[in-house]
């Protein structure tokens, strides 16, 4: 069934190479890459190979340059992977692998090498990710950060992984969640914190987390752009992300967050970080979907971003 598979995805393949496409770039840092996660059309186009050829296929033609695969619990085959390798490679599509397994849960390392197996089958930027802070907050609505126990943990899990990552080349990074972004000495432990007491794992900053409702501690904009502006290479990647007021839901197509996209993407420039990615809310139909990254890149061009 597979060799059906291999067949599908490469006379697609070969049906785009050739095509004239002009990518999509940023007006002052040409040097940027546009990009979208595909938990934007988790919904309605559930992962498998051909589906994932499709929105590979849909980048492709519409001039980004990388996307962001995201399998929660990296269930694609090493074949399903080497498949889709070779249609983003033709089509020169970058896929940075999205694991959704909070480094605290149980099960996580099996998980995280999986990913990172599969990671390595793409040619590039190699890059994977994981999520922090999940299940260690669903059961206490009072919760703020990690506790130093949790923290400590996290920080030597994280930064194991990082190092296992780097040895094979691949960057391991993490995405800000329900934490909050900074912490409050002894009594909790966020987001700052573990950049500060990690060495090696890399941020993929979403713009809108920090704001969000599930937040929990909405943070200062301006705290969070100036704590952003000395990172340097240890921010990767991003995700623009609107959250239309403080403590609101995420948005379906993109439009400005507490934390503007134009302060964001100057952040980004100044200090080199290459990868800014689409995160809008899913919804339940495909052709939707595509519309909502149209409007969202017509956004980006409206206010002067994109070209």
């Amino acid at each position: 069934m597979i060799s059906a598979v291999f067949i599908l995805v490469l006379l697609i393949s070969f049906s785009c190479r050739d095509q004239k496409v002009k990518k999509l770039v940023f007006k002052d840092y040409p040097e940027m890459k546009i990009g979208f996660t595909t938990q934007n059309f988790q919904r309605a186009m559930p992962n498998n190979i051909e589906n994932l050829t499709e929105i590979i296929e849909y980048a492709f033609r519409e001039g980004y340059h990388f996307i962001e695969l995201r399998d929660d619990y990296a269930l694609l085959t090493a074949e399903e992977c080497k498949a889709l390798a070779e249609v983003a490679g033709k089509m020169k599509i970058e896929v940075i692998y999205e694991i959704q397994k909070n480094p605290l849960d149980d099960g996580y390392f099996e998980v995280f090498h999986k990913g990172l197996a599969n990671t390595l089958h793409f040619s590039g930027p190699g890059i994977l990710r994981a999520m922090v802070a999940n299940s260690e907050f669903v059961a206490d609505l009072s919760k703020k950060g990690w506790t130093r126990l949790e923290f400590e943990k996290l920080a030597r899990i994280t930064d194991s992984c990082a190092l296992i990552a780097q040895e094979k080349g691949i960057r391991f990074i993490v995405e800000n969640f329900d934490e909050s972004f900074f912490g409050e000495g002894i009594n909790y432990f966020g987001l700052s914190d573990l950049l500060d007491n990690t060495e090696y794992v890399g941020l993929q900053f979403d713009t809108g987390n920090p704001f969000r409702k599930t937040s929990r501690e909405k943070s200062d904009p301006e705290k969070v752009s100036e704590y952003l502006s000395g990172l340097g290479n240890r921010w990767v990647s991003s995700h623009l992300k609107t959250i239309v007021e403080m403590g609101g839901d995420a948005q379906p197509v993109l439009t400005d967050s507490p934390l503007s996209v134009r302060d964001v993407i100057a952040l980004m420039g100044e200090q080199d970080v290459l990868y800014a990615a689409l995160e809008l809310a899913a919804v339940n139909d495909k052709q939707k979907c595509f519309e909502n990254h149209k409007i969202s890149i017509q956004f980006l061009k409206d206010i002067g971003v994109l070209e």
